[in-house]
């Protein structure tokens, strides 16, 4: 796979193959399993970030026969977790699972990707929640402020200290991984643009690069600038609007309207520009659909960020929103280092990685973004990055509008493997594809940015904050439910 090493080794091997990677610096990106053979064939993504590399380790897996892989990758336990719900296999030992996309009793019911049913369910999944002492759980959710996702929150407290939390977000679980098993890529495509729409390019495009790799072509050079145009369209209107959110977390209306109208004039940009105010449709198997209209954003996109700038200027300015934020969700460098962090929440903490960058697919080589990152780890840290990132998205779109342009080429049909990726607004985002005799897809995995960062967000709720705080935190880190529980 271009840019990308597979190795083969038995599964007695699992666990010293992982404990040599992260000894050598390897990050852990991915742990997924694929029912074949009559088995089911565990794949692990390592990001070789120095060599601008991704590197997929495959290994049989049977169930509780491997070592639990998070005793060695504490990033792995969602995905281990998942390795449950959708095959049916988990480690060896007794460390206990969790709740992940599964509904309550519904375990016998959640069908498992190769089909069947699991032949026992774990006890902890039925074991009742209980908070003992002096506190208790204040319960938020799944319903809660207009236009935010279903999640339910757990909030164990005295009073008003969060000494506790802990998240369901199955609620918007809609099993797009087992739906995607059979279908034609082209028709893949749509349900995977709608995965998670805040990242639609992003998610799109990754999926997009895994079934060319699968196919060994590249887009035309038109259309590589083309998708660098939405990609970074994409991350400054999703920047705005943690802006925007951040601000009325803090109850800031002068700020939140100001922040918002330049959210709406961002989106008319992505009109403009696209034809759609989310950037739906541009991507395409071998290339995109349509160029950009190169004048339009010429004409918008510096007046909606200007717009967006004086906004910020003023927050920063405003001592009662500055006070909020600081100090407040703090995740430390280690702690995003051990749960494998992505985007804007890993480079607030000092994590310098970005895929644009670190794993640049064609037109990046020549883009070279600039990549924030700060030390700070709270609140204001992340908001500072993504402010950044506005600007240098902005720089990228007027660059690359000159090569821009429609276009796309054919992919040969056929069995093959492919991984794709793509930095997406809330960081790294994966899309690994199987395709079969046919050309049909056999096996997708999604793995977009919230499926990493959502580990952090419990741990920043602890870290000293209180009630009110938990709403700035949810904004600061900007993740999408859908995106978790695709």
């Amino acid at each position: 796979m271009d840019g990308t090493l597979v190795a083969r080794i038995a599964e007695t091997e699992l666990e010293s193959v992982v404990a040599g990677l992260g000894e050598h610096g390897a990050r852990f990106a991915d742990l997924f399993g694929t029912p074949e053979d009559g088995g089911v064939t565990g794949r692990l993504v390592y990001g070789l970030d120095d060599e601008q590399r991704y590197l997929v380790v495959e290994t049989p897996l049977a169930d509780r026969g491997h070592p639990p892989i998070s005793d060695l990758e504490p990033a792995a336990f969602v995905e281990e977790c998942e390795l449950f719900e959708q095959v049916g296999i988990r480690p060896s030992g007794d460390r206990p699972l969790n709740r992940i996309l599964m509904p309550p009793h519904a375990e016998h019911a959640f069908p498992l990707l190769g089909g069947g049913s699991r032949s026992a369910v774990p006890r902890e999944l039925h074991a009742p929640h209980h908070v003992r002492g002096e506190a208790f759980e204040f319960p938020f959710g799944p319903v809660r402020v207009a236009g935010w996702e279903s999640l339910y929150m757990g909030l164990v407290t005295t009073g008003e200290e969060v000494l506790d939390l802990y998240l369901f977000h199955w609620h918007k679980h809609r099993g797009v991984e087992r739906r995607l098993q059979g279908l034609q890529p082209e028709r893949g495509l749509f349900l995977v643009e709608r995965t998670d729409g805040l990242s639609a390019v992003a998610l799109s495009l990754a999926y997009c690069r895994a079934i060319e790799v699968a196919g060994g072509v590249e887009p035309p050079r038109p259309a590589a600038s083309t998708r660098i145009v939405a990609l970074e369209l994409e991350r400054i209107y999703n920047h705005a609007q943690s802006v925007a959110l951040l601000c009325q977390t803090t109850g800031l209306s002068v700020g939140q309207a100001q922040a918002e109208i330049a959210l709406e004039q961002l989106l008319r940009v992505n009109l403009a520009a696209f034809g759609h105010r989310y950037l739906f449709g541009v991507a395409a198997l071998g290339g995109v659909r349509r160029g950009p209209e190169a004048d339009a954003i010429r004409r918008l996109l510096p007046a909606a960020v200007d717009e967006l700038r004086r906004a910020v200027q003023a927050l920063l300015r405003t001592n009662s929103h500055v006070d909020r934020l600081e100090a407040c969700g703090t995740v430390p460098g280690e702690t995003a280092r051990r749960l494998g962090l992505v985007g804007p929440v890993a480079r607030a903490s000092a994590i310098d990685l970005d895929a644009r960058r670190d794993h640049p697919w064609p037109g990046w080589h020549e883009a070279a973004p600039e990549v924030a990152v700060r030390d700070g780890g709270d609140a204001l840290a992340r908001m500072e990055v993504m402010v950044a990132e506005v600007e240098e998205a902005q720089r990228l779109v007027l660059e690359q509008l000159p090569a821009a342009g429609a276009g796309t080429v054919d992919i040969p049909r056929g069995p093959g493997t492919g991984l794709g990726w793509a930095e997406s607004p809330r960081g790294e985002t994966l899309a690994y594809v199987s395709l079969d005799e046919g050309g049909r897809l056999a096996r997708v995995r999604l793995r977009p940015a919230p499926v990493r960062n959502w580990r952090a967000f419990d741990d920043a709720a602890r870290a000293r904050n209180v009630f009110t705080d938990i709403p700035i935190i949810e904004a600061s880190f900007w993740q999408t439910v859908a995106g978790f529980a695709r």
